[in-house]
C-alpha cells in the first residue's frame, strides 16, 4: 500500500489541533458523583450522582469507616430521590440522598448504586461541632480547557491543601451550560475528589451556570 506523508505545515496544524471530545453518555454504573451538604455539616452530608434512565431506583449505603472491610456489614441503606435531566447528549437520571443523624468529626464510608451495580466506597469526614481552624480551596472561573488545563489546577490545589474541608467554586463552572460534554470535562477534572470533599458552588451574579 502507498504511504502518505503530510507536508510539515499540515503536520504542525494537526499536532496543534485540540482533540475531539466524545460525549460521556450516562450508563448503569454511577458517575458524576458529587458530595455536598444542605444542613449542618457536622451531622449531615448529601450526595448526587448520575445513571442512565434504565436505573429506576437509586440507593446509597453508609457506615462509619473502619480499618478493614468489616464496616460494610454495618452499612445502612437509603433510597434516593430521582429526577430526569434531558441534555443535548441524552436523558439521564440524577439521584440524591441526604445522610442525616451523623456524628461530628467522624470518618464515614459510603457508596451509591442501585443494589446490583455500585460505585466504589468513598470516604468523607464530618465537621466538628466545636470551633476549630479549618482550610478550604477557593476556585474562580473553571470555564475553559476543563479537561486539559483546569484539571491541573484542581490537582495541584489538593496537593497544596490536602486537609481542605470543602471546595468553593465562585465563578463559571463551564463555558456553555447547555453542552453536556463540557460538564463531562468538569466532572472528569475533579474526579474522585468531588465524591470525597464537599463541593459548594455559589450562585454569584457572574455565574450563569447556576442562574440559567
Amino acid at each position: 500500500p502507498s504511504e502518505s506523508v503530510l507536508p510539515p505545515a499540515d503536520a504542525e496544524v494537526i499536532a496543534n489541533k485540540p482533540p475531539a471530545v466524545a460525549p460521556q453518555r450516562p450508563a448503569e454504573c454511577p458517575d458524576r458523583i458529587v458530595l455536598t451538604w444542605t444542613g449542618d455539616p457536622a451531622r449531615s452530608q448529601a450526595v448526587t450522582w448520575r445513571t442512565e434512565t434504565s436505573v429506576a431506583v437509586g440507593l446509597a449505603e453508609i457506615a462509619v469507616a473502619g480499618d478493614n472491610a468489616e464496616f460494610a456489614k454495618r452499612a445502612r441503606q437509603l433510597k434516593a430521590s430521582t429526577t430526569v435531566l434531558k441534555t443535548d447528549v441524552a436523558s439521564a437520571h440524577y439521584h440524591t440522598v441526604e445522610f442525616a443523624a451523623l456524628s461530628p468529626h467522624t470518618k464515614y464510608a459510603y457508596r451509591v448504586g442501585d443494589g446490583r451495580t455500585w460505585s466504589e466506597w468513598f470516604h468523607f469526614t464530618t465537621a466538628s461541632d466545636q470551633p476549630e481552624p479549618f482550610s478550604f480551596v477557593y476556585f474562580g472561573d473553571a470555564q475553559n480547557d476543563l479537561k486539559s488545563m483546569w484539571s491541573r489546577v484542581v490537582r495541584e490545589a489538593i496537593f497544596d491543601a490536602p486537609d481542605a474541608r470543602f471546595l468553593l467554586h465562585a465563578g463559571d463552572l463551564v463555558n456553555n451550560c447547555a453542552r453536556d460534554v463540557e460538564w463531562g470535562e468538569w466532572f472528569h477534572a475533579g474526579g474522585w475528589l468531588n465524591a470525597m470533599i464537599p463541593t459548594i458552588a455559589t450562585p454569584l451574579l457572574a455565574n450563569p451556570c447556576l442562574l440559567s
